[in-house]
């Protein structure tokens, strides 16, 4: 029996035919998992398939120029799209990522030109676009990959009011908070993805993490838009760090929504729990000395 190691090996050359006639006589490998611990494997991607590996996500190995190819390719003979990994060892809280979650957070998939080509690919082939509650919306927000936010919510991934935040979208955010303040049951519906086990339930937390959204997206509007509704400056839901919308901001170098907060009232002297570190000192940290010296103590 062939090892999925050696599946891997094809895989990595780029060589969609050689990959084909090896699925061909080894069909069990497009269900295979990893069994390895060690490395990348020992986390998020902890008995990842082959098809998990078309991401980058981790890059093990630089993805080949014909990706895409390779991908079409393992679904067609059978792969299944939404396979989840599992947790591992380091991360045994992980939520399991299917194949179009870790394209959608990839960098390196985005970078190499592959990330919308897998994304339209994996939808058409039936990956569910609110899988695990969110998981592929919520982090691509979560990891900085706004285009693959917004392209899945052109495509219909259901939002809440913390995602809209993150995109920038006022016109999705307004039907989350009611005339009289309060907020639709669905405010923060999706998936919480953090360090942080709590899920934000009162108003003032999810409004909270609504702006820190915005601010790490760098959505003036959309933390205008919070703060005028009732988010707090001084906000510290539950979410990394315990860190203020201000940190965030400071951290992504975004000069306008750190001068928007702190025209609020925002506190550019709190630290957070994790680091015991100011906005300037998360700013510096990120070499953006423009918000460093906006925002300094």
């Amino acid at each position: 029996m062939v090892a999925l190691e050696t599946a891997l090996d094809v895989f990595y050359t780029g060589d969609v035919a050689a990959l084909e006639r090896l699925l061909r006589t080894e069909p069990s490998l497009l269900h295979a998992r990893v069994t390895s611990a060690e490395g990348p494997y020992c986390g998020y991607f902890h008995e990842a398939t082959l098809l998990h590996h078309v991401a980058g996500n981790p890059l093990i190995r630089p993805l080949p120029a014909t990706t895409a190819e390779l991908a079409r390719l393992l679904l067609e003979l059978g792969a299944e799209a939404d396979a989840a990994t599992r947790q591992g060892p380091a991360q045994p809280h992980d939520i399991g990522w299917s194949t179009l979650g870790l394209v959608a957070t990839s960098d390196a998939a985005r970078q190499a030109g592959h990330q919308r080509p897998l994304l339209e690919l994996l939808l058409a082939r039936g990956a569910d676009i609110d899988f695990r509650n969110g998981g592929p919306l919520v982090g691509a927000l979560y990891y900085g990959e706004a285009e693959a936010a917004r392209f899945l919510v052109e495509r219909g991934a259901r939002y809440d009011l913390v995602t809209a935040a993150g995109l920038g979208r006022i016109d999705l955010m307004e039907r989350f908070v009611r005339d009289d303040g309060t907020l639709a049951p669905d405010a923060h519906a999706l998936v919480h993805y953090s360090q942080v086990r709590d899920r934000p339930a009162s108003r003032a937390d999810i409004l909270g993490l609504a702006l820190i959204f915005a601010s790490r997206s760098g959505h003036r509007d959309a933390a205008a838009w919070l703060i005028d509704h009732g988010a707090s400056v001084r906000t510290r839901p539950p979410f990394d760090h315990l860190a203020t919308p201000l940190h965030w901001a400071a951290l992504h170098g975004h000069t306008g929504v750190a001068s928007l907060l702190l025209d609020r009232g925002a506190d550019r002297t709190v630290c957070d729990t994790s680091f015991n570190a100011t906005p300037q000192g998360w700013a510096e940290h990120a070499g953006h000395q423009a918000v460093a010296a906006l925002v300094a103590i």
